[in-house]
């Protein structure tokens, strides 16, 4: 019994000792200093920023890491981004833009320090309009259920994604 204890409270120690869990090299945090902002705005002075959301938690005490990838602007595909396999998504957490109206597009991305996840991608603002000086988050929303008959049960994640004005939260798309 007290070996069964020892063991319990090791791995209870464990799991709360693990540290957050960061996909690839991207960030966890949009204001982390090493996140680097992709500049599509020609040396524009006062162009727009757009991040995208990005957010680490534990769920039964396993690490996460949710994240927004930014994979094509105006239409044309940013440098290696999109959706490679499963488990290998590419894209930008930040890009500066032209003031004025823009399409973009991107991936929701869901990994786990296990090793396991996934993602969609085809999230977009298609005719969204940037302001000069002002900074954009693309962020989401999110629902979960479990699909099927007992046995073969499936979790389903419904994704909403939209657009904030990043200063006063005031929702700008859709």
């Amino acid at each position: 019994m007290t070996f069964r204890l020892l063991g319990a409270a090791a791995a209870l120690l464990l799991l709360s000792a693990c540290s957050n869990y960061q996909y690839r090299s991207f960030v966890g945090n949009l204001d982390d200093p090493a996140l680097q902002v992709l500049d599509l705005s020609d040396g524009v002075a006062d162009a727009p920023v757009i991040y995208f959301e990005t957010l680490q938690y534990r769920d039964l005490g396993v690490p996460f890491h949710r994240l927004l990838l930014a994979t094509r602007v105006d239409g044309q595909s940013l440098p290696y981004a999109g959706k490679h396999s499963i488990l290998e998504y590419f894209g930008y957490q930040a890009v500066r833009l032209t003031p004025g109206p823009h399409s973009l597009e991107w991936c929701w991305v869901s990994m786990n320090k296990l090793g396991t996840g996934g993602g969609k991608c085809g999230f977009s603002a298609p005719d969204i309009r940037l302001e000069a000086g002002k900074r954009y988050l693309a962020t989401w929303s999110s629902s979960t259920s479990m699909i099927g008959v007992s046995g073969s049960e499936q979790m389903q994640i419904r994704v909403n994604s939209y657009v904030l004005e990043r200063d006063t939260k005031k929702q700008v798309y859709p």
